[in-house]
């Protein structure tokens, strides 16, 4: 469908444990390889900040999806798995829909 090579993906500010890590690698590849299919993309940026609330951190995740366009989301949540799906997700609907206009 697309002719846009496979792009790389840059992760910065993750100090995780490995449990956390093989989580965190297998939903990256997922939302990788559902991006290449629908809309291609040169490059994917992922940032994570993390903040003691209490006894619990609040993570911080910034995304920047690079197509022909550039296209950013930042979601704070306690899950960190569900502050990253969400950002694939607002990342992916933006870039989707800019291209089917």
């Amino acid at each position: 469908m697309n002719s846009m090579a496979e792009g790389k993906i840059i992760l910065s500010g993750f100090k995780l444990d490995p449990a956390e890590k093989a989580i965190i690698d297998n939903l990256i590849k997922n939302y990788k390889h559902k991006i290449q299919e629908k809309i291609g993309f040169k490059e994917i940026r992922l940032r994570m900040k993390r903040s003691l609330h209490g006894k619990t951190y609040l993570h911080e995740v910034q995304g920047t999806l690079l197509t022909n366009r550039m296209f950013k989301s930042k979601v704070e949540d306690y899950n960190l798995f569900s502050a990253i799906s969400d950002v694939f997700e607002k990342l992916m609907n933006e870039a989707y829909h800019s291209i089917r206009k």
